[in-house]
């Protein structure tokens, strides 16, 4: 691992409730403290207007495509300005990269229940490759499907409305193919799952998790990673809950993911998962209400600080 210089720069973390201004020796470029206060600004202004469908949102995408875009900017500045694909993935694995980082970690993992086509495993290698480079960390990446596409929803609950079996079928050798590093874990979450949660991997704890089942009944199965132990999870898993919002499916909260996430968030006092409010620095977007934390309030690592050591005091 290269030598990180004891230099003070400013990066934003997520940790729910809050945005905590760090100055660890997380990064090394110097120019992250310089341009994040100009990354901020242009995702407020500029990011909001390019939603526009007038010629004001045409000239604002315009302006992002001139944005210098270098080793200047960190990753999370570079999901401000619109540079990084899928910001729900991005921003889900920034975050949960620099917390381990300062948690002392060496090696993060990052899983996609619900590969389908790959498209999702594809851009995380390329965040991973974002990553890798900014911070000194290295980055697994788990992506588990059936392969086969969906299995034939068990009742009301999986939405058999919007989604049927069969659909999402996964061309197997063709992505193998086209991966660079993620593993792919194929076959029904329920068999595959406990496997790989009774290894674990104390080395690179699980920080970030993309859920993107369709079903009730897979989404709930694939919570069962939050039983890994406290040594191979991060005590915050920043997470992509992609069947929270939609676009016909008629989603509720008696169905579906959300279903999966109240009844999850009911077993008990010690775990739960919550929206993540950590976006003070961008503009409104609709990928944010896909965000999601999972807390484990007595991971034995919970407590422990993971923010500005130069900070704590308000002068006047």
């Amino acid at each position: 691992m290269r030598a990180i210089p004891q230099t003070t720069v400013r990066s934003p973390i997520a940790i729910t409730g809050t945005v905590l201004r760090v100055s660890t020796p997380v990064y090394e470029n110097e120019d992250y403290e310089m341009n994040d206060r100009k990354a901020s600004l242009l995702n407020k202004l500029v990011r909001a207007a390019a939603k526009d469908s007038s010629s004001i949102g045409l000239i604002a995408k315009r302006v992002m495509a001139r944005v210098p875009v270098g080793p200047g900017y960190s990753p999370m500045q570079q999901v401000q300005l619109g540079i990084l694909p899928r910001p729900e993935y991005a921003y889900t694995a920034i975050c949960a990269s620099e917390t381990a980082v300062r948690l002392g970690y060496n090696e993060v993992t990052w899983i996609e229940f619900g590969v389908a086509g790959g498209a999702g495993l594809l851009t995380l290698e390329a965040i991973k490759a974002s990553v890798e480079k900014a911070l000194p960390i290295r980055v697994r990446i788990v992506g588990f499907d059936m392969g086969s596409g969906l299995p034939a929803p068990v009742d009301y609950r999986d939405l058999p409305h919007a989604w049927k079996r069969g659909f999402y079928e996964m061309d197997v050798p063709l992505l193998k193919s086209r991966l660079t590093s993620a593993d792919l874990v194929i076959g029904p979450i329920a068999d595959t799952l406990p496997i790989f949660v009774a290894k674990g991997s104390s080395d690179a704890p699980i920080g970030m998790i993309s859920f993107d089942l369709d079903y009730y009944s897979s989404t709930a199965e694939a919570f069962k990673i939050f039983e890994s132990s406290p040594d191979s999870i991060l005590p915050r898993v920043f997470c992509n809950m992609d069947d929270v919002i939609g676009s016909g499916e008629v989603f509720s909260d008696f169905t579906g993911a959300r279903l999966a996430i109240r009844e999850f968030n009911a077993l008990g006092d010690s775990c739960k998962l919550s929206p993540c409010y950590d976006f003070a620095q961008f503009a409104y977007e609709r990928w944010q209400e896909k965000v999601m934390v999972y807390h484990d309030f007595r991971h034995p690592r919970y407590p422990d600080y993971v923010g500005d050591d130069a900070g704590g005091q308000l002068p006047i």
